[in-house]
């Protein structure tokens, strides 16, 4: 995409190469969150450096760390949605980024099923979602079994409502913690659960059950073959389940 094109709603499906995810383990904490962080930027303004010519045609390089570095990808709109696929990062001087690009498209590493999703990207670089302007807990995940739900509400520590909203893992969470001297605490399992879901009691519990209840997203991602679990309308990356 050229300078000045958008992508629908700045929208797009994130993912990464392997040999991206190797190469962002070799720099600090501080540099992987503004790399990061600069690549989410691109659904915004997907537009980029300057556009590459052959044999690179078809990618885009993105300035990096001082301009410094620069990443080299390809922001399309297969079906409707917006794709950003993530190839390197390399220095920028002496054009080793792009001979090294030159290498990994012609072993064709991006045509395979195997890539990373940009939330898988995170955790395998253990970076916080709040450090690079995402929310994290903005989205749907898979229910916990239906066993699971019952027993939680039974033994009085959930509403119906809200174990329908919560993870297999939060619903543990709230089943292990839970309780009080006189038995289930609603708020107290509430509270476990929830912290759960974001990593820290720094949030608003209502505000993250709210979401979940809202419309998902939808959009189907054309690389991970899966739809969007995230809210709709919401900013920035699509995210699976």
């Amino acid at each position: 995409m050229r300078r000045g094109s958008r992508l629908p709603d700045d929208q797009a499906e994130i993912v990464f190469s392997d040999i991206i995810i190797e190469q962002l383990e070799q720099f600090t904490e501080d540099q992987r969150i503004d790399v990061l962080a600069e690549i989410i930027h691109l659904c915004d303004d997907p537009g980029g450096k300057h556009p590459l010519h052959t044999p690179l045609s078809g990618w885009n390089t993105l300035d990096a760390l001082g301009a410094e570095f620069r990443v080299v990808y390809k922001a399309t709109v297969p079906g409707g949605v917006g794709l950003l696929e993530v190839l390197c990062i390399g220095p920028r001087s002496d054009s080793e980024v792009y001979d090294m690009a030159i290498g990994i498209t012609r072993t064709g590493l991006l045509s395979e099923d195997e890539v990373t999703q940009l939330w898988e990207a995170i955790g395998l670089l253990d970076v916080m979602t709040e450090d690079i302007g995402l929310e994290g807990w903005d989205y749907r995940p898979a229910a916990a079994s239906e066993g699971m739900r019952r027993a939680a509400v039974s033994s009085g520590l959930l509403s119906q409502d809200t174990a329908n909203l919560l993870a297999k893992d939060e619903l543990e969470a709230a089943m292990t913690s839970g309780w009080g001297p006189d038995g289930a605490d609603p708020e107290k399992a509430l509270l476990a659960a929830l912290e759960r879901a974001r990593g820290s009691a720094d949030f608003s519990v209502r505000k993250i059950l709210e979401v979940r209840r809202d419309d998902r997203c939808g959009a189907f991602m054309v690389r991970t073959r899966s739809t969007c679990v995230r809210r709709a309308g919401h900013p920035g990356p699509h995210r699976s389940g």
